[in-house]
């Protein structure tokens, strides 16, 4: 009962930095596992990724992963149109994380 209590009051504490460079390792470590899953497969023939969840990967704050993982791994560098997106996701991520390191220093400063 007690560890319930103690989740409950840590999942309580007002977001910091720490929850944002988490969120931004982890989604980043994802996506260049997707572009690496999705290159094994590619040469396996087996099931592959679709561009759909790439790019979704791309919008939500992955697309530094992506970027890394497409020329690490040599995946989809000849799709010109799939870069083109990847580069608007990472104005997207871009801004995104803009965002959030305002409210981090409004939350930090002004509260």
């Amino acid at each position: 009962m007690q560890l319930l209590q103690d989740i409950i009051i840590w999942l309580s504490i007002p977001p910091t930095v720490w929850v944002f460079a988490t969120y931004l390792v982890l989604i980043n470590v994802i996506a260049i596992g997707i572009m690496w899953w999705d290159k094994r497969s590619a040469r396996n023939d087996g099931w592959r990724v679709s561009e759909t969840t790439l790019l979704i990967f791309g919008f939500i704050g992955g697309a530094v992963g992506l970027i890394v993982g497409m020329f690490s791994f040599r995946h989809k560098t000849r799709k010109r149109l799939f870069q083109l997106i990847i580069v608007l996701g990472l104005i997207v991520s871009l801004f995104h994380y803009w965002l959030e390191i305002q409210a981090i220093y409004w939350h930090l400063y002004l509260v």
